[in-house]
């Protein structure tokens, strides 16, 4: 009787392994001239680690450092959808602004050309009684609201003491100067 052979199918290979990989990798750095870039880096690491201190080690440089940490702390505690609606909620109003003061000058342009006195009564501040009938506009106040809730916030965060950033942000006291 014959005897059984013991074969195992190897795995058909879908793509390269990794050694081909790397292989790839590295020559791809080397056509792009990454190589030898790091490789300069390297070989001039005293006089550039020197330059690079002695340019962050300005007081400017550190504000730099520490502002814009504090920048991605703030953007980390806000979630995603928030913060779109925050900035095209500013984009709007930015627009509207601006789109409210070229209307207004065109207006005050025409105003002036114009001697309808009827027209200019018409276009005028509100006087006393109009700044009452303002007063019971509750889609004035709707709109108002949540611009003095932050302008509260806002102010309320200014009157708070911060001894460092981090330990405002983290909750946990932070060692040295």
């Amino acid at each position: 009787m014959a005897e059984r052979i013991s074969y195992d199918v190897p795995p058909p290979t879908i793509g390269p392994d990794a050694q081909e990989e790397l292989d790839k990798l590295v020559q791809t750095l080397h056509e792009h001239g990454l190589l030898r870039f790091a490789n300069d880096m390297v070989a001039s690491n005293h006089e550039l680690m020197r330059i690079a201190v002695d340019g962050l080690n300005k007081p400017g440089s550190l504000n730099t450092i520490q502002n814009l940490s504090v920048i991605v702390m703030t953007l980390s505690t806000l979630p995603p959808d928030r913060f779109y609606q925050v900035m095209f909620a500013l984009k709007e109003g930015i627009e509207q602004v601006g789109n409210h003061r070229h209307e207004d000058k065109a207006k005050h342009k025409e105003q002036a050309r114009s001697q309808d006195k009827e027209k200019e009564e018409k276009d005028s501040a509100p006087g006393i009684t109009g700044v009452y009938h303002m007063l019971k506009d509750d889609e004035l106040w709707y709109a108002l609201k949540p611009i003095l809730a932050g302008l509260r916030a806002f102010s309320e965060r200014l009157d708070q003491p911060i001894d460092k950033p981090v330990t405002d942000f983290t909750g946990k006291p932070t060692e040295g100067p």
